[in-house]
């Protein structure tokens, strides 16, 4: 949706590569730039006081990130990190002011993408309140990986998206593997049955 707003301007705009595991922005800067997904994977991450992480959110190809800070002209509350190599398309604040001044229409279309950022994210906190750490895991492993099933994830960014540790995860996959409903293939993984997974107990 905001993609296309701004597709108009991308191709003026610089595109920068990063190879997986190269962080585009750190938690605490004052954003100068729009960053939009021509290619990749992104992840969102918030690394705590004591040095805990936890995997916020996954930006794919065609997704907007790093919005929020830079139209509230706020630091970054969280790192931006490429799961994957990456293409990204940066469109820099001063060109982005002028379009919003002679196109005030797209404010529209932010506000909207906001908000929806915004209830997604109310609802994922409420979700992980009353769930178990098992049905949080196989929401998540769902959730990645039929959103992105080209990319391995590791045991320790599923824990950090399920609010879960990397060892609760890796005992999880054993034992479903067990009982058949998913399959581990080296670092990767298949879901052999999404229905029961998306129904445990605990």
């Amino acid at each position: 949706m905001i993609y296309e707003v701004f597709e108009e301007l991308l191709p003026t705009c610089t595109t920068k590569q990063f190879k997986r595991n190269e962080i585009i922005y750190h938690e605490g800067d004052m954003p100068q730039d729009l960053y939009f997904v021509e290619n990749g994977l992104i992840g969102l991450f918030h690394i705590a006081e004591s040095g805990k992480e936890t995997f916020l959110r996954v930006f794919g190809n065609k997704c907007i990130f790093g919005h929020r800070s830079f139209f509230a002209s706020e630091k970054y509350h969280a790192t931006s990190i490429a799961l994957a190599d990456s293409s990204i398309k940066v469109l820099p604040q001063e060109k982005c002011n002028n379009f919003l001044e002679a196109n005030p229409e797209v404010l529209k279309v932010i506000v909207k993408k906001v908000a929806m950022d915004l209830g997604t994210a109310e609802i994922r906190l409420a979700g992980q309140q009353d769930k178990s750490t098992n049905q949080r895991i196989a929401e998540s492993l769902i959730f990645l990986k039929f959103k992105y099933p080209d990319v391995v994830w590791t045991r320790k960014e599923i824990g950090e998206y399920s609010c879960s540790s990397h060892e609760s995860v890796a005992r999880f996959m054993t034992k479903y593997e067990n009982l058949g409903l998913i399959k581990k293939i080296g670092r990767d993984f298949e879901i052999l049955n999404k229905e029961k997974l998306l129904n445990l107990d605990s």
